[in-house]
């Protein structure tokens, strides 16, 4: 009898143990295609778990919707750091002088990208807060070893003195093509630059003030939030920028035959909407630019 309850007390500890080793985290919002005829990428927030006792990784959004995924079934989990705007779209909702405030704060948080084995489901996309990141990196870490990485480049975007930018009068026109959606392809002789002008909200795709990328003394590209583009360039040193109210980028050097990867953060301005570009994974943007249209822009008195 003794022994049975020694057994018993051990398999308790077990099974008490594995639970501790759960990690469940709060706040996760999780970025997905609206449905298979839709292209636009909406958001919502549930809880994430690492479930170790029964090796998933599952995830429940707050109207009760649930889904979850293997852990043997996931090939690859990338972290890279995403700046953001406080409050995202309830900012646009607050308004006034409280909702520029929320606006006005920018937020470092972590874009976590897991990307099943073939036949297992599509890649999805999580925004994990500044707060739990650590925790949330250690455990993927722990949990996929080799597998699960952190994406970090040296280009880091500072603000511009626009009147640097040689370019800057020019005007444009730019509008959402919502039926075509080219994939840009490699050249040999060029560098391909791909950027993507995510939306606050779904509802605001293809709204909002023109966001322009500058490399030196020319715009290579037009968004406007919830727009993609791209452009090839000679290999060389550029500086990037992207402008809107304000100007942000970095200097980097391009080689030919290379693809290269940017997002144009926005955020509230005095006027317009600002703007912070970053460099980042091929995988990120090019989920970003999935959920994203075609802009189709030209300069003014220009033929496309």
């Amino acid at each position: 009898m003794k022994r049975h309850f020694i057994g018993i007390a051990f398999i308790f500890v077990l099974m008490c143990s594995a639970f501790a080793e759960n990690l469940v985290v709060q706040h996760v919002k999780i970025r997905r295609h609206r449905g298979e005829e839709k292209r636009v990428l909406v958001d919502k927030v549930g809880v994430l778990t690492f479930d170790d006792s029964a090796k998933k990784l599952t995830f429940k959004d707050d109207a009760g919707d649930k889904f979850d995924l293997n852990y043997d079934d996931i090939s690859k989990v990338s972290f890279e750091v995403t700046t953001h705007m406080r409050g995202g779209a309830l900012s646009q909702l607050v308004g006034g002088i409280p909702g520029a405030i929320i606006a006005g704060q920018h937020v470092n948080d972590y874009w976590m990208y897991v990307a099943p084995n073939a036949g297992k489901g599509e890649p999805f996309l999580m925004e994990i807060q500044k707060e739990s990141s650590d925790k949330v990196i250690e455990k993927a870490k722990a949990v996929f070893a080799e597998r699960a990485t952190v994406a970090e480049f040296a280009e880091k975007g500072t603000e511009i003195k626009k009147d640097l930018l040689k370019d800057l009068q020019s005007k444009h026109d730019a509008k959402a093509n919502k039926s075509d959606h080219p994939l840009p392809e490699l050249k040999p002789d060029k560098a391909l630059i791909v950027v993507v002008c995510p939306p606050l909200a779904a509802r605001y795709e293809g709204m909002g003030n023109q966001v322009k990328l500058h490399a030196n003394d020319h715009v290579i590209a037009v968004n406007r939030m919830g727009t993609y583009t791209f452009a090839y360039l000679d290999p060389g040193k550029y500086l990037l920028a992207s402008q809107s109210e304000n100007a942000n980028g970095f200097e980097i050097q391009l080689e030919a035959g290379k693809d290269y990867y940017f997002l144009q953060n926005t955020f509230q301005g005095s006027w317009k909407g600002q703007t912070a570009l970053s460099r980042n994974t091929k995988e990120l943007v090019t989920y970003e630019m999935d959920g994203a249209y075609l802009s189709d822009w030209k300069r003014k008195g220009e033929a496309k």
